[in-house]
């Protein structure tokens, strides 16, 4: 039973980074429908609760072909997220708790050691889940919004050659291979490949423009970001909570 709870821990974890994620997605949308001095400039109120701040901008943006964020999305997480600790904290079992690794800084307050322990395994996932997901933003913009042929020009003219491959590439890593990185899922094939465009984007694309990423056109600060995040993630593979994990098998 105790599995069960940190499995349903680790879903309403997942459930609360992705209900923010449509959250500042969809809003992010709507503020650039509104245009110049939008009406909703903070939509931190719509995360939890609909209110008319919420709902008027809604009506006047009339987003087209993506679903309008729910505060149930979050709510539901956060009762899941609530029953998988309860059922953690209730049940018996006879193994022990887990405890700090030899060789770890030991906690100042000893009474978290074991919590600390439990969810060390949990940061990964979230890792995982939170750069993937960024990246999964960016591919559906792109699917929804960008020819590919068009697309495939830019880069062609960036000196990428086969530029047409390479142009369904970009858009299958920053959509089904974000997917794949948020669960885990032949993670050492797939991380790598993405770190790999990461760094072409930091060296060819944005290199010129200098390093902070406030900088014209955008600077490489954020895609050498990226493409590292990727490679520790190339490094390290699925590990816990994870398709690879689940499927016991690894490249």
């Amino acid at each position: 039973m105790r599995n069960l709870g940190r499995t349903v821990v680790f879903f309403g974890v997942a459930g609360i980074i992705l209900s923010m994620g449509w959250w500042a997605y969809y809003y992010n949308e709507i503020i650039r429908a509104l245009g110049a001095k939008p009406a909703l400039t903070n939509p931190l109120n719509c995360l939890l609760w609909t209110a008319d701040i919420c709902n008027q901008p809604q009506a006047v943006a009339k987003l087209q072909n993506f679903p309008a964020y729910t505060p149930l999305a979050m709510w539901a997480s956060l009762v899941v997220l609530l029953v998988g600790m309860f059922v953690v904290y209730r049940t018996t079992c006879p193994e022990p708790y887990p405890v700090t690794p030899p060789g770890e800084a030991k906690p100042v307050i000893g009474k978290l050691e074991p919590f600390y322990a439990w969810v060390r395994d949990l940061s990964w996932p979230l890792i995982r889940v939170a750069v993937g997901g960024t990246l999964l933003t960016h591919g559906l913009n792109k699917v929804m919004n960008v020819d590919v042929m068009a697309f495939a020009k830019g880069l062609a003219a960036r000196g990428l050659e086969p530029s047409v491959p390479f142009a369904y590439l970009i858009f299958f890593l920053e959509t089904g291979g974000a997917v794949m990185i948020m669960l885990g899922l032949l993670t050492r094939l797939v991380a790598p490949i993405i770190a790999i465009e990461f760094f072409i984007i930091t060296f060819v694309a944005h290199f010129a423009n200098g390093y902070g990423w406030s900088s014209p056109r955008g600077g490489w600060e954020f895609p050498l970001m990226w493409g590292l995040i990727f490679f520790a993630i190339a490094l390290r593979g699925g590990g816990p909570y994870s398709l690879d994990r689940l499927l016991r098998r690894e490249l």
